[in-house]
């Protein structure tokens, strides 16, 4: 193969296109082929760089009549690059392209075809068909499978010639050719050209023997035909088998698309016969488990994806082999992680101890594994009850790691197991009262939130943990507010007089706090039912619950099958049907083709594809009992006086505040910055906008301002008025991707001129920051 040395690829003065316009034009370099060349080579190198050499075209077009073929390819590249913005000068190079399509050499033929369709203009199919249909029946194979693909390009650029034309049938036939390269030519543009109707029409006359011939293929055309032939549906047992029997070899195959394509055949072929499916799978296990131990990690792990799918079908097949799930330690975070989902899916009362002792020893790896780990024991004792003391034992001695993340994930493990095993809380309360006060993450204190809440009553500190949550509720997330909203509420009926304050707060701050409606909603429901009758208060909020038998993420079997239906491909990676990440769908195939006698009767599987996703379920939990509320039974604790008004300054329905928050806001509505982070960013950005605005006079103050941004997102690291000057520095952070924006605000209180220097980590976001705040500002300009 022709080279070109590195030397071309340098970036020279464009105008030295000029020159090699110069010398295109010279008959005399032109004659001579070396040099022509260099010229050819220089041309191609300076378009590969980016540099615009389109004013050469009609140089081009009169250089291409040459015997070479090397300067040939780089003479059709360049007009097949700048056709569709030379579209005029581009039809003068279809009588050179027409002659060399009629050549005595089969590459220049074929060189001709391939850049005479790749020019992609409608002007010239009436010149491309008559060479398409010679191509077709060209003696030479090269030009025959360049004919294949070319019908494709011709469907791209004119679908109407191409219907009216029949090509489809012309393809069809060519499946058969003699030469593989051109049957999967044919096959890959067929596909392509079917697309909209859900594919090649897999049938016997086209599937059979292209089965037959699959040895002669390379893997590339291996996978296409396969491809094709897990959507036929064979008319017998027998027939299934004799495919089967053609394709066994593939399953030792050194590829794995080609091992992964095979399995979805044989998985696809036996979905309506249980006990043969299942022996298939036993069949696949080999095969699969062999390429999982592949060098390659990025193969390895697309083979572990798929392994997943098949071990949460069929557990039992996979039980024997759960070592070969166990971690390495050089494998990456991506790998590990999916092992450990497979183990959970292993796990049941025979082999639990052995997993949850082998899950405990990835604590020490990187945080991601070591969360996983927690969660992955917690799963195990869920799911058997013979090792959910072993496992409450584990989680409960990683608390003595001292590691945060690892505390805060263990005690939301925690939580998940008394929600099923309620009555193992004498076991985790005692531990875990000691670590109360110390965890740090959002979700972790949610979790001892939520622990305090169920279980306060055996907690000699759970007031006074709830009080130093309470006394920072306006830096709480959104979750810890519910939570310590509900806590309180739940510890106050159980322990009334050191919670009736406490209670008293957290409910006027909720409702007064516009910026988190769902938690001032929960508020003022829990307010006004206090209002009404306390007894009946403490009733609802501490009634008696339901045991959970299962959660509800492992139980979305309508996913699962959808994933099962689309094997090897993305949607087994992503772990998500095709149309939750593409935008292509799929037609529903609504007449297919049925067999007599058929194996089984069914939904067909082509139409899978366009099967229709329901919403999630608002249900979060399965229950065993519904969750309903008994008026016989009284509440054990006491609860508070009715004479007591819990929110004395609050109005029956509360404040109504008026806000004009976006409903799909572009800032966080509670950023967080430290001060000495604030001044490490301002430094460390160096390109800035300036932002400038006309108030109104006379001017708000500086809480009033401050006031028009908070409810937006932006907020305030230091502020203040002096010497007729008002001064703020602002700080808001993007929903999109996280990044800060930092502002230094001067308002001269006299004019009601405001200037403020704007520095954004995205500076493609500035235009968008810079319209919340104009809003912010709409009343006072």
């Amino acid at each position: 193969p022709h080279t070109m040395p590195s030397n071309y690829f340098v970036d020279h003065k464009r105008g030295e296109v000029n020159e090699l316009r110069g010398q295109l034009r010279n008959p005399k370099l032109m004659r001579d082929p070396k040099k022509q060349r260099e010229i050819t080579k220089k041309v191609i190198a300076y378009m590969t760089l980016g540099i615009d050499v389109s004013k050469l075209f009609s140089e081009m077009i009169m250089a291409s009549h040459t015997k070479d073929l090397v300067i040939k390819k780089m003479i059709y590249l360049y007009l097949c690059n700048y056709a569709q913005k030379k579209k005029d000068l581009a039809v003068l190079a279809i009588n050179t392209l027409r002659k060399d399509a009629k050549d005595d050499d089969p590459m220049i033929r074929g060189l001709a075809l391939r850049s005479l369709c790749s020019l992609q203009l409608p002007s010239i199919v009436e010149y491309v068909i008559p060479l398409l249909r010679s191509g077709i029946k060209d003696a030479s194979s090269y030009v025959r499978k360049t004919a294949a693909m070319g019908c494709g390009r011709l469907f791209r650029i004119s679908p109407d010639s191409f219907r009216a034309g029949k090509w489809g049938d012309a393809l069809r036939g060519m499946i058969t050719d003699r030469e593989a390269s051109v049957a999967i030519n044919a096959l890959n543009t067929l596909e392509e050209v079917e697309r909209e109707s859900g594919g090649l029409k897999a049938d016997a006359k086209t599937i059979l023997p292209l089965v037959k011939r699959i040895r002669e293929f390379n893997e590339w055309g291996q996978c296409a035909v396969l491809n094709v032939a897990s959507r036929f549906t064979p008319t017998n047992q027998q027939q299934m088998f004799g495919i089967m029997n053609h394709l066994d070899h593939l399953l030792k195959h050194s590829n794995c698309a080609v091992v992964l394509a095979t399995t979805k055949v044989y998985l696809n072929f036996t979905i309506n016969f249980p006990k043969v499916h299942k022996a298939v799978i036993q069949r696949l296990k080999v095969p699969l488990l062999t390429l999982m131990s592949s060098s390659s990690f990025e193969l390895a792990y697309t083979v572990l994806c798929h392994l997943r799918v098949l071990v949460s079908r069929a557990p039992d097949i996979f039980l024997k082999d759960y070592k070969h799930f166990y971690c390495r330690h050089n494998e990456p975070t991506s790998i590990k992680k999916i092992k450990q989902d497979i183990i959970v899916a292993l796990a049941e009362d025979s082999n639990a101890s052995e997993l949850l002792n082998e899950l405990s020893e990835y604590i020490t790896d990187n945080p991601q594994i070591a969360k996983q780990a927690v969660h992955s024991i917690g799963k195990i004792a869920v799911k058997s009850e013979e090792a959910v003391d072993e496992g409450i034992e584990l989680l409960l001695s990683f608390i003595d790691i001292g590691t945060d993340f690892i505390t805060a994930t263990t005690c939301g493990v925690l939580k998940d197991i008394l929600r099923k095993f309620p009555d193992r809380y004498e076991d985790v309360i005692p531990s875990l009262q000691k670590v109360l006060k110390s965890v740090e993450s959002p979700e972790g204190r949610a979790s001892v939130i939520w622990l305090i809440g169920e279980y306060g009553e055996t907690i000699t500190d759970a007031p006074y943990i709830l009080e130093t949550l309470i006394d920072n509720f306006q830096e709480e997330t959104n979750h810890v507010r519910g939570e310590l909203l509900t806590a309180t509420m739940k510890l106050f009926f159980k322990r009334p007089p050191e919670l009736h304050k406490m209670l008293g707060r957290v409910l006027k701050a909720a409702v007064e706090d516009t910026n988190f409606v769902d938690v001032r909603d929960q508020a003022l429901f829990y307010y006004r039912l206090l209002r009404l009758d306390p007894h009946e208060a403490g009733r609802i909020v501490n009634c008696e619950k339901a045991k959970v038998s299962a959660f509800a993420e492992t139980q979305d079997s309508e996913i699962n099958d959808i994933i099962f239906e689309e094997f090897n491909s993305l949607s087994v990676v992503y772990s998500k049907p095709a149309a939750r990440f593409t935008t292509y769908r799929r037609p529903e195939i609504k007449d297919p083709v049925s067999h007599p006698g058929s194996p089984a009767q069914g939904p067909p599987r082509v139409s899978s594809p366009s099967r229709s996703l329901k919403s999630p379920p608002m249900q979060i939990l399965h229950t065993e009992t519904p969750l309903e509320v008994k008026r016989e039974p009284e509440v054990k604790a006491k609860p508070a006086p009715a004479t007591i008004d819990i929110l004395a300054s609050l109005a029956d329905e509360g404040p109504e505040v008026e806000t004009s928050i976006p409903s799909n806001p572009t800032l966080l509505l509670k950023p967080k910055l430290a001060a000495q982070m604030y001044k490490k960013k301002w430094s460390g950005l160096k390109q800035k906008n300036v932002f400038n605005a006309k108030l109104r006079t006379p001017v708000p103050g500086v809480k009033a301002i401050e006031s028009m941004f908070r409810p937006r997102g932006i907020d305030t690291i230091a502020s203040g008025a002096k010497g007729g000057l008002m001064k703020f520095y602002f700080y808001a952070q993007s929903a999109k991707d996280s990044s800060f924006f930092l502002v230094e605000a001067n308002l001269e209180i006299a004019s009601g001129k405001l200037v403020a220097t704007i520095k954004a980590e995205n500076t493609s976001l500035i235009s968008e920051f810079e319209a919340e705040i104009k809003s912010a500002l709409s009343g006072v300009v």
